[in-house]
């Protein structure tokens, strides 16, 4: 009985593989609208070249801040759908083979996936402050402080997640 019943729960990590492949599917969906941004991109380019508006350009800078934004985000799917997939089910043989593979799909256990899904989502806040920031127009120098500390602390984020070298 307990032998059946540990087959039974080991079998049942089976069940990740819905959420690896609705990952991959979601990271697909984000990769396509971000293609959609970019033909958008592009409108705003000719606009802009035409016009020499600079609010036709204020408005190409945020879309180019949601391009980046929405492509971080279709990677952290797939890095996500990745990592649940070697730490439930089975390595990824292609990967192992592949140069590129050991570079991004590293991930041993858990802390290692929330490690690189940290980083990235890091990333993608950075990008949401400097949209923020683009559009803010401070009115004090209060505003210009909070400002400057932000900045500060994002910089100290980014410091805290860089790889310490290994002896």
């Amino acid at each position: 009985m307990q032998a059946f019943f540990e087959r039974m729960l080991w079998g049942s990590r089976l069940t990740v593989l819905f959420g690896v492949m609705a990952c991959a599917m979601g990271a697909v969906a984000i990769f396509v609208m971000g293609l959609f941004d970019l033909i958008h991109l592009f409108d705003l380019l000719i606009k802009y070249m035409m016009s020499a508006s600079h609010a036709v350009r204020n408005e190409l800078v945020m879309v180019v801040v949601e391009l980046l934004d929405t492509f971080l985000l279709g990677a952290v799917m797939l890095i996500f759908s990745f990592g649940l997939y070697e730490l439930f089910i089975s390595n990824i043989d292609a990967a192992e083979k592949s140069e590129t593979g050991g570079k991004i799909l590293v991930i041993n256990n858990i802390d290692s996936l929330k490690s690189k899904l940290g980083k990235v989502i890091l990333m993608m806040l950075v990008i949401k402050v400097f949209s923020y920031f683009n559009e803010m127009k401070p009115e004090s120098m209060l505003d210009l402080l909070y400002m400057g500390v932000v900045v500060v602390l994002v910089a100290g984020a980014l410091m805290l997640t860089k790889d310490k070298p290994k002896p």
